[in-house]
């Protein structure tokens, strides 16, 4: 029992790894032989700010050559027709919240796992191989709804369970390797202690902040934390996951005016313009926008009626973008639309015109009644000199701290100035939690 607490306590201090321990209010179902069951330990009363520490490769190769493996059905068998096997149960003891289940695959075999939770239980997923081959996916039997894909090539999953129902973890590697699976689901309202995942701006560096047990957390709190070394952030261009890139501990400009910013140096070789980067345990890209016709009536009278409002009083209504998405998991679409007109802007100058604007709005069910609530606005109602207006635009909606939730990423961009702001959003209202930017 020592040693395999000691193998756990490693997994904890690898790099850009979570340190959750979830659940134990799994229900019942028929024991596995191959899961080695680990008593439930006691979180602090008081989380201190954890950080995605950096392990070093001793650590790694201790740990790996720690593992005893026990053998596992496969759904291949090399030479033979792809052959699929029934999911394995995870059987959670009573009192129990850990379980740790060793195999081996052949290259291009898989095997499946179910693990039964209830909806607002933590989870931590995590797969140890050699030379890291082996991967696993994340995905809800009921909601579909895929939680980490094999195309992330992070070796752990860390967040909160959204729905009450089986989820399945498909095991998998491209070359003939051991591995061990650990999974665990800490109980309703455990206090688990979680580290600080970094979110950046890519496109100017500029760390936006954090969250930390789902807090969201200042730029200058959290740049502390990261000092320990590189960590590999998942980038996200809109809501598609394109890969990952390391990135540095993240410093200080000693001139200039983004003097006050802290940044996180990436590699030169690669455009990240448009990029949201963050280190995460879980799936940001949750849910997937479904556009809209830019002319449909209902979202040209809704922009029309909002800058009639603000005093323009025959808007020239030019939409840029309409996206229907679940923000909060909830089964109700919100929508979001983007407008602008900006001649000056358009033509190079430093001026607006009377009638130009730019503006992000969201509509959304409040109470029973649709509302929309703009995000961003910018609204000229006269001609004016020596301005430079801000366009806004949806950068990005992402799940950014691992609640189940969207958040929006609002960029503002103006002559030789740029800003990037994270909204919010919850069932009553929008808010603002994170921002950065600077204008030259």
């Amino acid at each position: 029992m020592k040693k395999l607490l000691l193998f756990l306590s490693l997994l904890w201090l690898s790099a850009c790894r979570a340190e959750i321990i979830e659940d134990g209010d799994a229900f019942p179902t028929a024991p596995v032989p191959t899961a080695t069951a680990v008593s439930a330990t006691t979180a602090p009363s008081t989380p201190t700010l954890a950080p995605t520490s950096k392990a070093t490769e001793d650590v790694r190769e201790a740990t790996v050559a720690s593992l005893t493996f026990t053998a596992v059905p496969a759904t291949a068998v090399p030479g033979t027709a792809v052959v699929e096997a029934s999911p394995i149960r995870i059987q959670f003891e009573p009192g129990v919240t850990t379980a740790t289940l060793n195999g081996r695959l052949a290259p291009g075999e898989s095997i499946e796992y179910l693990a039964r939770a209830a909806a607002g239980q933590q989870a931590h997923i995590e797969i140890v191989s050699q030379n890291n081959v082996a991967n696993f996916s994340l995905v809800g039997m009921s909601d579909g709804q895929p939680y980490k894909r094999l195309e992330n090539e992070n070796r752990f999953w860390d967040g909160i369970l959204p729905e009450s129902q089986d989820y399945r973890i498909r095991v998998r590697t491209l070359e003939a390797s051991d591995f061990a699976l650990i999974v665990t689901i800490d109980p309703l309202g455990a206090n688990v202690l979680q580290p600080v995942w970094p979110i950046v701006d890519a496109t100017s560096g500029f760390l936006l902040g954090g969250s930390h047990n789902g807090q969201w957390l200042e730029a200058l709190t959290i740049m502390p934390s990261l000092q320990d070394g590189d960590r590999s952030y998942q980038l996200y261009a809109g809501s598609t996951f394109e890969g990952q890139l390391a990135g540095g501990p993240p410093t200080m400009p000693l001139e200039g005016p983004c003097g006050g910013t802290p940044g996180v140096p990436f590699p030169e070789d690669g455009d990240l313009s448009g990029i949201i980067a963050l280190v995460a345990g879980w799936e940001a890209a949750l849910r997937q926008p479904q556009s809209h016709q830019l002319d449909t009536p209902i979202y040209v009278e809704t922009i029309s009626e909002l800058l009639q409002a603000q005093g323009i009083a025959e808007p020239e209504v030019r939409l840029t973008s309409v996206d229907r998405i679940d923000l909060e998991g909830d089964g109700v679409d919100e929508v979001l639309i983007t407008a602008a007109r900006l001649t000056g802007l358009d033509a190079g100058l430093p001026t607006a015109a009377a009638g130009d604007y730019s503006v992000v709005l969201l509509r959304k069910v409040i109470n029973g009644d649709v509302t929309s609530i703009p995000i961003a606005l910018a609204v000229f109602t006269e001609d004016v000199e020596l301005v430079y207006p801000v366009q806004y635009d949806v950068l990005a909606m992402l799940d950014l701290n691992g609640n189940g939730n969207l958040e929006i990423v609002i960029e503002g961009r103006a002559y030789e100035g740029r800003f990037v702001t994270v909204y919010e959003s919850s069932e009553q209202d929008v808010r603002a939690v994170l921002s950065v930017g600077c204008r030259l």
